[in-house]
């Protein structure tokens, strides 16, 4: 059974590299509005760190977390994918 928000304290914490907060999605379409605000440079930390899957399996998202996974790259590409991937 899918949840549709996380447990308070349990939020997708949206960072730079170098630690900066940059907000935070306590739901799966908080997500993807997140994704399409912050920085690139966040977006592309937490692609290829592979940070947004265990979050999204956490939230029962299987597919959607492999969908996640699927997805690498260093430039504005990146955030293409992943915004796509909200529509499927």
């Amino acid at each position: 059974m899918l949840q549709h928000e996380c447990q308070p304290g349990k939020e997708f914490v949206f960072r730079t590299p170098d630690g900066k907060e940059m907000g935070r999605a306590k739901s799966v379409p908080e997500l993807f509005a997140r994704i399409k605000a912050v920085p690139l440079a966040s977006v592309i930390y937490h692609t290829n760190g592979r940070h947004f899957s265990p979050w999204l399996e956490m939230l029962g998202e299987h597919s959607l977390s492999m969908k996640f996974k699927a997805v690498s790259g260093n430039d504005e590409k990146v955030r293409m994918a992943l915004l796509r991937l909200h529509k499927q």
